[in-house]
């Protein structure tokens, strides 16, 4: 970890552009996650990471929200209306599966019109290494906790994929 020395004469861990943040959570991420998901794609758009297991409209993201003050890690459904509101009712039937494994500061929630997210927040502080090794290691137990469950319940029904795309609802 870089250090520098702060002007009371302390040193300070080093402050993170936002893009190295992102690659360290990410490295953390992938580092703890269990050889038996597999290895997800990742990618950097504007200033979050997704990963995600082949899906992208499913995928699971980190995004320090500078406007807020707060640091969010989530599971995001960004598919149209009735695919992500079918895919977040059955992931809310397994509730309690889901909060015995992350805890109760996960929230489960329509984001917009047609998105859904499991998300929690955490206070922004600072971009260094050590913030990075925690949120990705939230980011690995979010993973390990969501995608198992995903697996297991399947796509979500053509019907609602179809409907989505012959109304072309790709909106935020």
């Amino acid at each position: 970890m870089v250090s520098r020395v702060s002007p009371s004469g302390t040193s300070a861990p080093a402050r993170l552009g936002t893009r190295p943040f992102l690659e360290d959570v990410r490295d953390s991420a992938l580092a703890a996650l269990p050889a038996s998901l597999g290895t997800p794609h990742s990618r950097l758009v504007f200033t979050s990471l997704q990963m995600h297991f082949g899906d992208p409209r499913l995928h699971y993201e980190v995004w320090p929200v500078r406007k807020t003050g707060r640091l969010e890690l989530g599971l995001h459904l960004e598919g149209p209306q009735e695919w992500s509101r079918a895919l977040a009712m059955r992931l809310a039937a397994h509730a309690d599966e889901l909060r015995a494994a992350l805890g109760p500061a996960y929230e489960l929630e329509d984001w917009t019109a047609s998105w859904c997210r499991l998300h929690r927040t955490l206070p922004l502080r600072r971009l260094d290494a050590a913030l990075a090794a925690e949120a990705g290691e939230s980011l690995a137990a979010l993973i390990v906790a969501a995608e198992p469950l995903i697996r297991r319940l399947g796509p979500a029904p053509a019907s609602a994929d179809a409907a989505g795309r012959r109304r072309g609802r790709r909106r935020r």
